[in-house]
């Protein structure tokens, strides 16, 4: 009886893991992206350095950078490896943090695309399936830390202009 009433809770939480994964993207974030914010005044050094710094406090670990892009990952929760069957190779979250220019030097639209992979690392068995919009909310609430961390510091000068 216990059994039955354990795979029920499961089936149910799956499903409706699996209902809020169709969700449609985040209003106002205007890129299609999971996760964005606008960031200004900053060189792209500074918005790189600062999104690693807030993705390793929140237990990342970067593990490659790329043309405009920042991958970082970490071990999923046990939670999450019930729930996503990552029983025997374990899963992973991956964010793909992408820092694009928007007009002028220093104007960034930092946008992040969130993932769990299971068999990381295994050329023929990884699979890396795109996080639900559920989720969303912790990612973004991550790129406004990114933002309100560079906020006490000076702003690059502008093109044409010298530094004080």
């Amino acid at each position: 009886m216990k059994r039955a009433s354990l795979l029920r809770f499961l089936s149910l939480v799956a499903l409706a893991a699996g209902l809020a994964g169709c969700q449609s993207s985040p209003t106002g974030a205007g890129t299609g992206k999971y996760a964005a914010v606008e960031i200004s005044g900053f060189s792209r050094s500074a918005v790189e350095m600062a999104t690693e710094q807030v993705f390793v406090k929140e237990g990342y670990k970067l593990a490659a950078t790329g043309n405009q892009t920042l991958v970082f990952e970490r071990p999923a929760s046990t939670t999450q490896n019930v729930v996503w069957g990552g029983w025997q190779t374990g899963l992973w979250d991956r964010v793909v943090a992408k820092i694009t220019r928007l007009g002028s030097d220093d104007d960034f639209l930092l946008s992040a695309d969130a993932y769990r992979v299971q068999s990381k690392d295994d050329s023929i068995l990884e699979k890396e399936s795109k996080m639900g919009f559920a989720v969303q909310s912790k990612y973004q609430e991550m790129l406004e830390k990114v933002k309100k961390l560079l906020e006490p510091m000076p702003k690059s000068p502008g093109i044409g202009e010298e530094a004080k």
